[in-house]
């Protein structure tokens, strides 16, 4: 996916080695890993299952010693071999302890921890924040609750990829299209676009309220173990198996992946009703869709006249207090080539110039409005999907994100003054 950037001299020479601690996750893979290692940087991998629960006793009781027992045993062994300049997690509490955290520390080796969402799920990460040297917080309403429980957050914004995400030569077949999970009030949004006769599709988990046995879920369940690997069965089946009352157990170890893949894309059973949230009532089969592959996710971007974005967080719509926050689509999409159309956020004038660069609205009509002008006027929109894709290239990279990161731990410093020593000893 895109060709790679030979390295300047500079940048080979300020390589460092890095011992990279993340989530089985294409998402990973695709943004954080290939910019680090097309920056010339030495990676060590250590994975661990995606997004393990505390809840799951097989997980807490076995899993998760044994994860950090080998965390441990790899950081050391490799670290002995030849020394780390950095150690990078993308950690919550369900995964590490904070004890391993400060043992890790003991070898002088600098520790960073990734998060994000952390302006609703800051509880994620809360144990074990304080345990790193720094932790990458990218929403700025959420640096208070690092610094109030002793932790150092970086103000270091999400990104894209150049690599993964760009246009793509494909004709404008959708009008307005949203990619993403439906919560919050996601559905009721897109409802009345539907409603106002525009034609809107949608598609990820929670968008076609009925399983089929046809090719499009099929894809979905792909795409899952594209993004998570079969640790992404695992946590699906198990929801599934508790869904529907039964005893709660591991249900991947030894589960052939093609009986997981049917198991998932099998319609469910009629469940008891129970009381549903506000929001739930909206019927979206008919403009919702499965969950996409990563790549028809790309493409769907340059397929699309207008791409809708959306900053609420959580089910904070429902209290006084809406919280919003940036997302990765904000970078993704422009990225890619979009016309991005997202809900207002504070922070995001920041990073993109609102009615030059991306579209924001504050409610369902302003949303309207905007869909039906930019719609009708193909020259202003084109005009704004190149500007935001002239500024993501230049502004927005996971190489920019990371040699912000570097700087502000003073990597940096540290590796010119490796090549002033080496140099002087040549003289």
């Amino acid at each position: 996916m895109g060709a790679r950037r030979p390295l300047r001299r500079s940048e080979r020479w300020l390589a460092v080695r890095i011992f990279f601690a993340v989530p089985r996750s294409a998402w990973v893979d695709l943004n954080m890993r290939r910019s680090l290692q097309d920056m010339g940087h030495e990676l060590v991998r250590f994975d661990f299952p995606g997004w393990p629960d505390n809840a799951d006793h097989a997980w807490t009781s076995s899993g998760k010693p044994r994860t950090n027992e080998r965390l441990l045993k790899q950081f050391r062994a490799e670290h002995a071999r030849k020394p780390f300049d950095l150690f990078f997690g993308y950690f919550y509490s369900s995964v590490v302890y904070p004890e391993t955290i400060d043992l890790i520390r003991q070898s002088g080796v600098p520790t960073v921890n990734f998060s994000c969402n952390n302006v609703h799920q800051f509880d994620l990460v809360r144990d074990i924040a304080p345990r790193f040297d720094a932790c990458i917080v990218p929403e700025a309403s959420a640096q208070r609750a690092f610094a109030d429980v002793g932790a150092r957050p970086l103000h270091i914004q999400l990104a894209a990829n150049p690599r993964v995400y760009r246009p793509y030569p494909e004709p404008r077949v959708y009008d307005v299209t949203f990619v993403g999970q439906r919560y919050a009030d996601r559905a009721d949004f897109l409802q009345h676009l539907h409603c106002s006769e525009v034609d809107v599709r949608a598609w990820g988990a929670g968008w076609q309220p009925r399983k089929r046995l046809d090719l499009a879920h099929a894809k979905a369940a792909l795409a899952l173990v594209e993004d998570e690997r079969l640790d992404g069965l695992t946590r699906m089946l198990r929801q599934r198996i508790t869904a529907n009352g039964q005893k709660t157990q591991r249900p991947a170890e030894g589960v052939p992946a093609f009986s997981a893949l049917t198991h998932l894309i099998r319609p469910r059973p009629v469940q008891t009703q129970r009381t549903p949230a506000p929001g739930d009532w909206v019927d979206t089969s008919a403009f919702g869709g499965p969950r996409l592959l990563h790549r028809d996710l790309i493409r769907v971007f340059s397929q699309s006249r207008i791409s809708l974005g959306f900053a609420t967080a959580g089910s904070s719509h429902l209290t006084d207090r809406r919280l919003t926050h940036l997302r990765l689509r904000e970078f993704e999409a422009p990225m890619s080539g979009a016309l991005y159309l997202t809900e207002d956020q504070p922070e995001l004038a920041e990073y993109f110039e609102p009615g030059r660069e991306v579209l924001t609205y504050a409610d369902r009509d302003e949303l309207l409005a905007k869909v039906r002008y930019y719609l009708g006027h193909s020259e202003q929109a084109e005009r704004i999907r190149r500007a935001a894709l002239e500024r993501a290239r230049r502004d927005h990279t996971w190489q920019h994100r990371f040699r912000q990161l570097f700087t502000a731990l003073g990597l940096r410093a540290n590796q010119e003054a490796r090549i002033q020593h080496v140099r002087s000893r040549s003289d």
